[in-house]
């Protein structure tokens, strides 16, 4: 599978490491191009593969196409990387970026696809959504899966609800790490020094976390166990709810559900 990627930033470097991890790919099967900055040219350094200089050197000899810049570089992108992608797949990575705005960028394509997956994808414990603009052949999709099988697990979700899963899995890390950050800041002010506090934090959610995929138990059944009526968990618990805590999480996805939905009309 020979693989052209436009755009070589974290997500398409993540997408990258993945493909040569697994063996899919060997860096002479994938050429990469970015814009003005040195991402493309780090990026094909630092993995071998190779550096492209314009969009027919790109996708010349390409099997498939995958679209990793952003979507505001997207809307200004050199209409010449249309015609070259006839006959081959499309696949994109783009936040709020509609199949039906790709098909019009790359009319010929054989096919077209999208996902939305998420940063820890650069650890190869992401989870991918996936879609397409109608069945691809077991081939492409059997392309698809290797490409996006590096990053993590993939689930397949009807379009219109990739602006709530850009939400929750796309931009849900960002969220985490905010948490974690402002869970540190606290321990901090508790008097710990902030080498203790990354530890005892970070553990603590770790193993929370692992707790909950080993056990099967909702968070709800988990949370009561470690709560007294009366004791430290109970107040703190009474401090998140008065403060609105799960009212402010719904606020944040809806939030970044309403600017997809912006992005996929610009």
């Amino acid at each position: 599978m020979k693989l052209a990627f436009i755009g070589a930033g974290r997500m398409a470097g993540a997408m990258v490491r993945g493909l040569l991890r697994s063996g899919a790919c060997q860096p002479v099967d994938i050429a990469v191009i970015g814009g003005a900055g040195a991402t493309a040219a780090n990026l094909a350094r630092e993995t071998g593969v190779r550096l492209a200089t314009s969009a027919a050197d790109l996708l010349a000899g390409a099997d498939a196409v995958v679209v990793a810049c952003k979507p505001q570089v997207f809307l200004k992108l050199d209409p010449a990387f249309g015609p070259p992608a006839a006959g081959k797949l499309v696949l994109s990575v783009l936040a709020g970026t509609r199949l039906a705005k790709l098909g019009a960028f790359f009319p010929g394509a054989r096919a077209l696809a999208r996902a939305m997956p998420n940063t820890p994808g650069a650890v190869g414990q992401g989870i991918t959504a996936l879609c397409s603009e109608r069945p691809l052949s077991s081939a492409d999709a059997a392309n698809v899966q290797a490409i996006l099988a590096g990053l993590g697990a993939v689930v397949e979700v009807p379009e219109p609800m990739f602006d709530a899963v850009t939400a929750v899995s796309g931009s849900g890390p960002g969220f985490f790490f905010e948490y974690v950050a402002a869970y540190e800041q606290a321990a901090v002010g508790l008097g710990f020094t902030p080498e203790q506090a990354k530890v005892l934090v970070r553990q603590t959610f770790s193993g929370s976390l692992a707790l909950l995929a080993a056990t099967g138990e909702t968070p709800e059944n988990l949370r009561n166990q470690v709560t007294s009526p009366g004791g430290t968990t109970r107040a703190g618990l009474d401090a998140l709810e008065a403060g609105k805590f799960r009212d402010v999480v719904a606020s944040a996805l809806l939030a970044a559900r309403k600017r997809g939905e912006e992005l996929g009309k610009a």
